[in-house]
């Protein structure tokens, strides 16, 4: 018989409440100060468009790890599946609408290099942590994520400033 885990019924069921409510409060505000143009609309298009090449990569690494042999619980799976996917759009709708909203551009190569330090770590935390079974492993990628973060969204300083 099975038991019923009451922790994750209120992480499952209260993350897409806040979630939903997190969604509509700033939609709500957004719309007050005429955010929801078409600008908007592109650039959350884009995000989810490129959020798929993510999920993409984290299917393929998910199957790598089930062709070495590693047995993977359908539910784990597509909890990496989501989080691989609601993460990676909302970064890139931040990278995108704080890109489109600057006087001067993020370089792509800066912005691709700190997604790439952010993906790398994620990638090993997450090997690290499935092979040894301590999830405690993922926590720490917060010091790695955060700088490849920082990293990708601080433009650089132009010569004329010295």
């Amino acid at each position: 018989m099975m038991e019923v885990q009451i922790g994750g019924l209120v992480g499952l069921y209260g993350g897409a409440v806040i979630g939903i409510l997190a969604w509509w409060f700033g939609r709500r505000m957004a719309k007050k100060q005429r955010g929801l143009d078409e600008l908007h609309d592109h650039i959350w298009q884009k995000a989810r468009s490129i959020s798929w090449f993510f999920t993409l990569a984290s299917l393929y690494l998910l199957f790598t790890l089930i062709l070495f042999g590693m047995e993977l619980r359908p539910a784990i799976v597509l909890a990496v599946i989501m989080v691989v996917h609601m993460t990676s759009w909302g970064f890139t709708g931040m990278i995108l609408s704080i890109n489109m909203n600057m006087s001067e551009p993020l370089k792509p190569s800066k912005v691709k290099f700190g997604i790439f330090i952010v993906a790398l770590s994620v990638i090993c935390f997450a090997i690290l942590s499935i092979t040894t079974g301590n999830w405690w492993f993922l926590l720490a990628s917060v010091p790695p994520n955060t700088i490849g973060i920082i990293f990708a969204l601080t433009p650089e300083k132009s010569s004329e400033e010295f």
